[in-house]
């Protein structure tokens, strides 16, 4: 659960997070000064513009963690699932291929 959060949902959301927190910034700023008709309203968000951002930032999250975290075998490798041994968990693991004859 922690991997999707971290590589689709935190991709997507960032652009959308980064810009409220520029608008509560620019909210804030135009209120101080004295002009709140300058401040700007939530109604002109750039949803599509976010959402735009936020799918081709995951895709570029995705992409680079298949290139760069890539822990799998090789084509032909045996799988060995993880299993109990003395009340602990061996971890699955990639066996190399036995030799073809």
């Amino acid at each position: 659960m922690l991997r999707i959060a971290l590589m689709v949902l935190l991709p997507i959301l960032t652009p959308t997070i980064l810009y409220f927190l520029w608008f509560s910034h620019a909210r804030r700023k135009a209120i101080a000064a004295g002009t709140p008709e300058a401040a700007p309203a939530l109604g002109d968000a750039p949803w599509i513009y976010l959402a735009a951002f936020g799918v081709g930032f995951m895709v570029l999250v995705l992409g680079a963690s298949a290139l760069f975290f890539q822990d799998s075998g090789h084509p032909g490798d045996v799988y060995t699932p993880p299993k109990l041994i003395d009340g602990q968990v061996a971890p699955g693991h990639n066996d190399p291929a036995p030799p073809s004859r």
